[in-house]
Parts: C-alpha cells; structure tokens; sequence
C-alpha cells in the first residue's frame, strides 16, 4: 500500500486537527495530558512507598517511564474506538481513507508522549542515570512499535463499535483489563516463572513498556526484547487490518 504526497498532507492536517480540538479553550493546553500518569504515580506512589512501605529510591523513574508509554497507548485506543462514529459527518463529507481517521488519533496522542519525555529525563539524570546516546535510537524503534501496536488494536476496536455500538464499553474493560496484565506498576520477575510465557508471547505490551523501562531506566536495550515487540506489533496490525476490512463494507451504510 503506497501513499501521495496529498495522503500525507491530508494525514497531518487530520493530526493537527485532532491536537487542537483536544485542547481548544483550555487553560493549560496541552500539559493537561502529562497531569493524568502523573497523578496516577503520585498515588501509586503513596500506596506502595507511604502504605505498603515499599522502599525504592527509584520508584518514581520506574513508574513513569512504563506509565507515559501506556497512557499514550490506553489514550488512542479509547479515543479510536468511538472515532468513526464521532466523525461521520466529516467522513460522509469528505470521503478519505478511514484508517486515516485512527492514525490521526494515534499521532496526536503521541505528541503528548514526546511533551513527556523531557520529565522521564530529568528524573533520569536526577537519579543519576544521564541519558544516553542510545536513546536516539531507542526511542524511535520503540515509538514505531508502539503506533503499530496502537493501530492494529484502534482498527479493530474502531470498526466493531460501528457495527455493536456498546462495545466501547467492552474496549474500556479490556484497556483497564490489560493494564494489569502488562508489567506496569510491578517488574516482569514478580510474575511467578510458570507464567511468564503467557505475559510474554500473548501480550506484545510487555515486551515494548519493558523495553521503554530498560532504555530510560538502564540506557540500554536488550534486542532479543525489542525483536519479540517487532513481531507481536506484526501479528496485532495483521489482526487489526484483517478485522477492519472484514467490517468495513457496512461502515457508510451504518454510520
């Protein structure tokens, strides 16, 4: 599938569409984005360190660095699942590649994860673990992972919403549902041994936040990590685009 110059265009005026909608007449604009992971490490934060006495000189690094990238994730997914149904006057308007629609989402959503990166690095540095060179390569694999990730399950979620209109509340099951399936608030070796396997294989978010966590936290990235991410983004495109052209016959006709 190959793309115009015109594509790309109308694909960025869709992004900048979404992020200034989504902070028109707010009084702190974008930085209302970077508030929610933050207040939910905060009270992550009191309930293992203050209530279950947890010590960590690092907790606050180890939170953020897996909550920003989740929070870009559970953020598009919510948004894409109600977007073809929000925007079908503009689609019945304007006829445009559907996907277009979700990527733009996507983008937008990542825009607020990039405005994040600049706290993940001054915690870093500030425990005293300066960034480092390989996050100029890290950070680019792992943000293209995660927007294939991130698309595969927006397609699908986005198309079946259409056809089962409560099944947005489903997607929200499933989005809280996973955030504790994914080692986010606790480290991948907590999981008992016998289990690993399925966090692992069944679950591509496992291998990107522990990816994210390792370049943030250890300015390393261990490869074998990252090559099992690149394949289960693979497998969920394919589901995602296999699920969306299945439904996207009827998608005019129901809107």
């Amino acid at each position: 599938m190959s793309y115009s110059r015109r594509d790309v265009d109308l694909l960025w005026i869709l992004t900048q569409n979404q992020v200034t909608l989504q902070y028109k007449r707010t009084w702190l604009g974008i930085l209302w984005s970077l508030l929610n992971p933050l207040l939910l490490a905060l009270i992550f934060y009191i309930a293992f360190t203050i209530v279950l006495r947890i010590k960590s000189e690092e907790f606050s690094l180890f939170l953020l660095s897996g909550l920003f990238p989740w929070t870009w994730f559970a953020n598009s997914v919510s948004a894409s699942t109600v977007s073809l149904i929000s925007n079908k006057s503009l689609m019945k308007k304007f006829p445009f590649p559907k996907h277009f629609l979700l990527a733009s989402v996507i983008l937008s959503d990542s825009v607020h994860f990039l405005f994040s990166l600049p706290i993940v690095a001054f915690l870093a540095y500030y425990y005293g673990r300066t960034p480092g060179v390989i996050w100029l390569a890290g950070i680019p694999v792992l943000f293209l992972i995660e927007f294939v990730i991130t698309l595969g399950v927006s397609l699908a979620f986005s198309v079946i919403n259409v056809h089962f209109r409560d099944f947005q509340f489903v997607a929200n099951f499933f989005i809280n549902l996973l955030f504790w399936l994914t080692p986010i608030i606790y480290q991948f070796e907590t999981i008992p041994p016998d289990y690993r396997f399925l966090f692992m294989y069944f679950n591509p978010l496992t291998s990107l936040i522990i990816s994210w966590r390792e370049l943030f936290m250890l300015n390393t990235i261990r490869w074998p990590w990252v090559g099992t991410a690149i394949l289960g983004s693979i497998v969920v495109l394919i589901l995602g685009l296999l699920i969306f052209r299945k439904f996207d016959k009827r998608i005019d006709e129901l809107l």
